[in-house]
């Protein structure tokens, strides 16, 4: 007998363990979730809402020497410009490549938050290379991002 009241007792606590682990899980991805969120919002709050040539799926943004690179249907026209989205499509990059204090680093896309650090020396960057990154290099996933450092490396 008491046998059968240890074993009840075992599976309730293993019940509740699970139950209590399920939840903090949950809470964790509520909580990411509305940073998220928060930072998206804030995001487009910069983003001029009167961008008409976003609703006809044409961005344009001007860079610094005037030029404006085009795109249609998020497709980019004009490889060798920045590829940066504009108006309704900002959601469209998620990473950022940056060149920090002679390594290359990663940043959530237009944010000063650091997603990882390479630990790849600028130097063993082609010049062409450089060039892009000083232009700008933006990824839309994680399979890109490190098809693209994967490729720098190599």
């Amino acid at each position: 007998m008491y046998h059968k009241k240890s074993m009840r007792i075992f599976w309730l606590s293993l019940c509740l363990l699970l139950a209590s682990g399920a939840l903090i899980i949950a809470v964790v991805q509520i909580n990411s979730h509305k940073k998220e969120t928060e930072r998206n919002q804030s995001v487009l709050q910069g983003a001029d809402a009167s961008d008409t040539t976003a609703d006809a799926g044409i961005d344009a943004q001007p860079d610094q020497a005037g030029d404006a690179p085009v795109t249609l249907n998020g497709k980019q026209a004009a490889p060798e410009q920045k590829a940066q989205p504009v108006g309704g499509s900002l959601s469209e990059y998620t990473y950022e490549l940056k060149a920090v204090g002679g390594y290359l680093e990663v940043y959530y896309y237009h944010t000063d938050q650091l997603f990882f650090h390479t630990g790849i020396p600028e130097r063993a960057l082609t010049d062409a290379q450089r060039q892009t990154l000083s232009k700008g290099k933006y990824f839309k996933d994680e399979q890109e991002l490190y098809g693209y450092l994967e490729s720098c490396t190599s």
